[in-house]
C-alpha cells in the first residue's frame, strides 16, 4: 500500500520533470535560432546586413562633416574678401 502511494509520487515527479526539460528544450531551440539570426544581421553580406547599413551612414557622416568643413573654409574666406572690400572703399 505504501510502496503504490509512493510509485504514484515518483511516476508525478518523473512526468512533471519530463514535461519541464521539454520545455527547456524548446526555449533553448529558439533562443538558439533568434541569436544566430541576429549574429547574422552583424556581418556584412553586401548590403542589407545590420552592419552594411551603419557602415554606409557612418561614410555619409564622414562626408557630411567634410563638406561642413569645406563651406566653413568658403564662408570665412568670402568674409574676409568682404571685410577687405569694405575696408578699401572706406579710404
Amino acid at each position: 500500500m505504501i510502496f503504490d502511494g509512493t510509485a504514484l509520487i515518483i511516476e508525478i515527479i518523473i512526468g512533471i520533470g519530463t514535461i519541464l526539460s521539454g520545455i527547456a528544450f524548446a526555449i533553448k531551440f529558439l533562443v538558439k535560432n533568434y541569436f544566430a539570426e541576429m549574429k547574422a544581421e552583424f556581418k556584412p553580406n553586401g548590403g542589407s546586413s545590420l552592419k552594411d547599413q551603419i557602415n554606409r551612414l557612418e561614410k555619409k557622416s564622414e562626408e557630411a562633416e567634410e563638406d561642413r568643413k569645406r563651406l566653413h573654409e568658403k564662408i570665412d574666406k568670402m568674409f574676409d574678401v568682404l571685410l577687405n572690400h569694405i575696408a578699401k572703399t572706406d579710404k
